[in-house]
């Protein structure tokens, strides 16, 4: 056969894309593919035996234990939510058809408290995740000394040097200290940070992970006056304010099953991905029982430093750049009470603990407060973040008892757990150090060289699910290209 036959044929041929994680990134990327080339054949190789990656939902009989009420308690085992962007979800819920099942915060709860000084204490109406958007309720119930709410309020009149965070990796910890003071910092900011992203305010980049505080000091030289214009602007054109977390009326369950369930691309289970290896304009991707198999494209949607592994026979120096970035550990312990064991009001969606408190957990999340239909009426579920260094260490009733232990003290439920699960989530969350923004445009410069490659996860562009979604959303866009022939688009990413 000529050489243009063998094009001809190439061009023929059903092309064969990997994936490898069925996370939802993963699962977002595939079902991205499958819209854009639907004539490609996808696998999805999953390392465990299940989907979901770190989502998962388990849904328990409310009468088996102790409800008098019929009907399911909903519990979470990974992430509990959505944090809408700019107000929005992301597109492929509405695709899946999931917009009905939908639910918001309760609205009869509201907001959270801190333990301040050995107590719980309101968050101030207002507080924008580093710094006041209410002054006046701050001045009037920030739990900080007078001191400390006063040098916070001075924050406008502080000169604004945005070029910090932009061009030498200021982390969240010198931000917020430099523009409203340590006590704001270790009190609030960092706390409420550690909730999100596992480690403290010292180890995260603020321009890699809140980039829209870093703009508010740029066009506005105060943060504090941006939080104010942004709430003003919020109330003005969105009328009745759609909450900032958004779930499903069965848990992140659902988001998982209703992308299992639209996949045309087949997942193999237990099948991890363990090496990776160029051949010609495609690739040979190696499982862990040394049983190879050739792809057109490939998607790595594994975290960064399982990533590695496979991409250092591919190119060595990706590889490398994968594995340097830093991930934290973090347990999570679910329980469940009836709700005359509870002395505590409940009237908020949970707690968070500074690290200045020298306290054995993280935060607290009071589920069936938090969210519609997780509990009937006469169960209360309750999810406390223990510490997750020496993981591996302390075994499941070690963190039950710390867990219990700090909840009689803070709320004072004595009350043995009518349930109990712990769930290990061991190098879930990326660290996105000073030097994480160098880091990614090295990447997104090294995958220039590797047509057919794309990567998606949030160990790169985001740790919470819209980012990985559009993470993997992405990657699909870019591999389709290469699939049709066509340039690559800029692989800047947002």
């Amino acid at each position: 056969m000529n050489e243009w036959g063998s094009v001809v044929e190439h061009a023929l041929k059903k092309q064969k894309v990997l994936v490898a994680g069925a996370g939802v990134s993963g699962l977002a990327a595939a079902l991205r593919l499958e819209e854009l080339c639907p004539e490609a054949s996808i696998a999805i190789w999953e390392a465990s035996p299940r989907v979901g990656g770190w989502i998962g939902t388990e849904v328990l009989d409310a009468r088996e234990l102790g409800s008098s009420y019929k009907g399911p308690l909903v519990v979470d085992l990974g992430p509990d939510s959505i944090v809408r962007e700019e107000g929005k979800l992301p597109e492929l819920i509405e695709r899946l058809g999931l917009l009905g099942r939908i639910v918001e915060t309760r609205k009869d709860r509201h907001g959270a408290y801190v333990v301040y000084r050995g107590r719980l204490t309101r968050v101030p109406r207002g507080f924008g995740l580093v710094g006041p958007g209410d002054p006046w309720a701050w001045l009037k119930e920030a739990p900080l000394s007078m001191r400390g709410r006063l040098r916070a309020l001075a924050e406008p009149w502080i000169r604004p040097r945005p070029a910090l965070a932009r061009e030498r990796g200021e982390t969240l910890a010198s931000f917020v200290r430099r523009r409203f003071g340590w006590e704001l910092f270790e009190q609030l900011a960092e706390p409420l940070a550690a909730g999100i992203y596992g480690v403290g305010g010292e180890a995260i980049a603020i321009q890699a992970t809140l980039p829209r505080f870093v703009e508010m000091e740029k066009t506005e030289g105060s943060v504090l006056l941006g939080l104010r214009k942004a709430q003003r602007s919020a109330s003005k054109t969105e009328g009745a304010r759609y909450g900032l977390f958004a779930s499903f009326d069965l848990g992140m369950g659902v988001l998982i099953d209703a992308c299992s369930q639209k996949l045309k691309g087949v997942i193999h289970l237990n099948r991890p991905i363990f090496k990776l290896e160029r051949e010609g304009h495609g690739f040979i991707a190696v499982d862990e029982r040394k049983e190879s198999e050739r792809f057109d494209a490939v998607i790595m949607a594994t975290g960064a430093r399982k990533a590695a592994g496979p991409l250092a026979a591919l190119d060595l120096r990706l590889s490398e750049l994968m594995g340097s970035i830093g991930h934290g550990s973090a347990v999570t312990v679910t329980m469940v009470w009836r709700r005359e064991e509870i002395p505590h009001p409940l009237d908020a969606y949970g707690f968070v603990v500074p690290r200045v408190e020298g306290r054995r957990i993280l935060a607290s999340t009071w589920s069936s407060e938090k969210w519609p239909n997780r509990a009937p009426p006469d169960l209360v579920l309750i999810r406390v973040f223990c510490e997750g260094k020496g993981i591996d260490g302390r075994d499941d009733d070690l963190f039950v008892f710390e867990a219990r232990r700090e909840l009689a003290d803070l709320m004072g439920i004595t009350a043995p757990p009518r349930w109990s699960k712990v769930v290990r989530h061991e190098q879930a969350m990326p660290v996105y150090g000073p030097f994480h923004m160098k880091l990614r445009a090295q990447v997104e410069e090294i995958l220039k060289a590797q047509p057919g490659l794309g990567l998606a996860s949030n160990s790169l562009w985001g740790v919470g699910i819209p980012q990985a979604i559009r993470a993997g959303e992405r990657a699909a866009e870019r591999v389709s290209r290469h699939l049709k022939g066509l340039p690559p688009l800029s692989e800047v990413q947002e």
